[in-house]
């Protein structure tokens, strides 16, 4: 800490390539290759920085530091902290839903079997940022259906869609009043996503679904619940903590 400043930033430009997710089977059971791909949940890009700063007003401080007991109790002994996160979008997974075209799903009747595998690849799906609408987050004609009696899988592999990143602001103000050198009251007010920006859940990638591909339809980010970044609606919490 440097004149009543501490501040910490780091960034992570990461990825990470696996050929099986977690719990769910493979499409193809004779190609396991078919599966490597990047892993869903782990950002490309990483950025975070932390601050905390001591305002300079009050005693034993810089400005106002000759200032009575009565007026250091109003300027003195503030605090702000702030946090703040950014990580770009999940990888994403394009899907159909229809009847089987490879035939290796097992069914009784002679109509092939309902199941979900990705489409054909047509071409880049991800649109420029400025094109990016919670009602068109990609393209969805990208994609190719599939047909019953094709005999092979659809040529897209996983995690070519890019989803919504994580931007969000944490802020802290704290106040603390001295009774001794020793004993203090300190108040805090301390609020998550302080300038409420809207922080969107993934949209539907089943191209199936025509009234829904695309679409985003919830808020409250998508890497909060594994990072602990808390990217829902503004919230604050105050407190009163007594300290000797």
């Amino acid at each position: 800490m440097a004149r009543g400043l501490y501040f910490q930033t780091s960034w992570v430009w990461a990825r990470d390539i696996g050929d099986l997710d977690r719990g769910i089977s493979p499409e193809n059971p004779y190609d396991r290759r078919r599966e490597r791909a990047v892993w869903i949940d782990i950002p490309t890009h990483r950025f975070t920085t932390n601050l905390f700063y001591q305002l300079p007003f009050g005693r034993g401080r810089t400005f106002l530091s000759n200032v009575n007991r009565a007026a250091n109790l109003a300027v003195g002994g503030w605090e702000i902290s702030g946090i703040y996160s950014y990580y770009s979008g999940q990888f994403l997974t394009p899907a159909w839903t229809g009847p089987d075209p490879v035939g290796l799903s097992f069914t009784n009747s002679r109509t092939p079997a309902n199941v979900t595998l990705r489409p054909d690849h047509l071409r880049n799906a991800n649109l420029p940022g400025g094109q990016r609408a919670v009602n068109r987050w990609f393209d969805a004609s990208a994609f190719g259906n599939l047909s019953a009696g094709l005999g092979r899988f659809g040529t897209s592999a996983k995690g070519v869609i890019k989803g919504p990143g994580v931007n969000v602001w944490h802020v802290g103000f704290f106040k603390s009043f001295y009774i001794t050198e020793k004993m203090l009251f300190r108040w805090e007010l301390t609020g998550t996503n302080f300038f409420n920006h809207p922080n969107f859940s993934n949209p539907a990638t089943n191209i199936s679904q025509l009234a829904n591909v695309g679409v985003i339809s919830g808020v409250g980010g998508v890497n909060g619940s594994s990072t602990g970044d808390q990217p829902g609606a503004r919230a604050f919490r105050m407190g009163l903590r007594f300290e000797f």
